[in-house]
């Protein structure tokens, strides 16, 4: 699925080129979807597109009726129903079982730049946002405009478009604390004469790799793919070819590992991955990481190395500091090579930061989303 990171930047350029957009949003899920509540596609004026909200299903379809939004200029649901398992449902025969609304919102580059920042905003937050968006409106005085967007994160309220009277806007704000509870998923609110579907924006992954090797490359790819936010550590002075190899990563210099907190953010949102292949260096590292409270250390090597890593520390009786650290490093999926190992420590990463217990799908009665 493509990542909030992707649209964002696709609504950006659209504010940048001043070339007006369609945003195709999943507004409401009943039963089985690719994705929740929240999952978007850009469509431009040429005909491509950003992003896909069913794994390529409805795409096509979804593009035709952007041509038709974009010409006149007038927001649009549509809705498919996926639960047929014929060729009755839009002669695609997806047998999902789910039934999908999805909002066709034409943007001009001004209203595609406001939106762009709205999301921006969200995946920068402390904590996950709750952002609301009017889809049905009867246009009375008073009522908010179709495709009219709130944003509530923590006490801060951001709006795009015309929200009506305070007292619908007041309603949303309540609400938004339910949205939260309900989580990815969302949920949609009934209004005099308007309907609000909310969705939960979580914030960007925050991921720090202290080393700069080849290996890091293909963790880098991966973690740009994901949308997260990269930065890499190195104690070599950073230099333009050194930086060309991570496209999408900051490159910081930390001439001194234990003085990591100096030169990189530490907290409860940040992963951070040791592989810089020194010992000395690497034990310094996670000498500052144990000393912080950052969500996820993990630390690349055998076992044996990490055991005498704590040791030199002093750390290898300290029970918590043997639970915080991930060493070795990664899931158990199997595999050679530095792709293979970028994506167990990238499968463990997301499984720690999401509080999930790693397994196959076919065994969790829970919904995926």
């Amino acid at each position: 699925m493509t990542t909030h990171r992707a649209i964002v930047d696709a609504l950006f350029k659209s504010a940048a080129g001043a070339e007006p957009v369609v945003l195709a949003t999943v507004v409401r899920v009943t039963g089985s979807s690719y994705g929740g509540v929240g999952t978007r596609m850009v469509a431009r004026v040429d005909g491509s597109t950003v992003g896909i909200v069913s794994g390529g299903c409805l795409e096509s379809d979804l593009a035709e009726h952007a041509r038709d939004v974009h010409v006149k200029r007038r927001p649009r649901v549509v809705t498919y129903d996926t639960r047929a398992d014929d060729d009755t449902a839009w002669g695609l025969g997806l047998g999902c079982n789910g039934l999908i609304e999805v909002l066709l919102e034409p943007l001009t580059p001004v209203e595609a730049g406001a939106i762009g920042r709205l999301i921006e905003q969200a995946l920068s937050a402390s904590s996950p946002s709750a952002l609301a968006t009017v889809t049905v409106s009867s246009g009375a005085d008073g009522t908010p405009a179709v495709g009219a967007h709130a944003l509530f994160s923590g006490e801060t309220v951001q709006t795009t478009g015309d929200w009506g009277n305070r007292k619908v806007q007041e309603l949303t704000r309540r609400d938004a604390g339910d949205a939260l509870a309900e989580g990815r998923r969302g949920l949609v609110r009934e209004y005099d004469g308007a309907s609000i579907a909310f969705e939960v924006v979580r914030p960007a992954v925050r991921l720090v790799i202290c080393g700069a090797g080849p290996d890091v490359v293909p963790l880098v790819t991966l973690g740009r793919q994901l949308g997260w936010n990269l930065t890499v550590i190195d104690h070599r002075p950073v230099v333009p070819e050194h930086e060309a190899r991570f496209p999408g990563a900051r490159l910081i210099e930390c001439a001194e590992p234990r003085k990591l907190d100096e030169c990189v953010t530490l907290d409860d949102r940040t992963a951070v991955v040791v592989m810089s292949h020194h010992f000395a260096r690497d034990s310094e590292y996670v000498r500052a990481l144990l000393a912080s409270n950052v969500a996820y250390i993990g630390v690349l090597g055998p076992r044996a190395r990490s055991k005498r890593m704590l040791a030199a520390l002093g750390a290898d009786g300290a029970p918590r500091e043997v639970e915080r650290l991930f060493a070795p490093i990664g899931m158990d999926v199997g595999g050679d090579g530095p792709e293979a190992i970028a994506l167990s420590i990238v499968a463990e990463i997301s499984a720690v930061l999401t509080s999930r217990e790693p397994g196959h799908l076919r065994d969790r009665q829970a919904p995926m989303h």
